[in-house]
């Protein structure tokens, strides 16, 4: 099955593991973002998302676990990926709930400056 639509960024709370806000600590850090996503489209709901990131001196590499909860069920996603100048990563369909019970698949995800972007879904149930 194929899904399409737009996805935006409704907040962002980033912190260090020790709870300071990560823009306060110069240099490599470990942090937790919790960012909730809004989904319209073909797939529409909120997405709760919880990223784990390490920053290094020029890239941030990324790990995420996130539930998009929509009318019809939930779909659990995993990110893995990196920002450098731009995003870098990928994002699989790992599971789901009620229409998407035990999706597999993939979502491509394009970006644009101001947190707003487009998805494409492909996933089997």
């Amino acid at each position: 099955m194929k899904a399409t639509g737009t996805i935006a960024v409704k907040s962002w709370d980033e912190k260090t593991w020790d709870g300071r806000p990560y823009q306060e600590v110069e240099g490599r850090k470990l942090t937790e973002a919790h960012v909730e996503f809004s989904y319209s489209g073909d797939v529409s709901g909120t997405g709760s998302c919880r990223y784990l990131m390490y920053y290094a001196d020029d890239v941030a590499w990324t790990t995420a676990i996130e539930e998009v909860v929509t009318d019809e069920g939930s779909l659990v996603l995993r990110h893995v990926g990196a920002y450098r100048s731009s995003v870098e990563g990928s994002v699989e369909v790992v599971d789901g709930t009620g229409r998407y019970r035990n999706a597999k698949g993939a979502v491509t995800i394009e970006w644009a400056e101001d947190g707003s972007g487009t998805y494409a879904l492909e996933y089997e149930v």
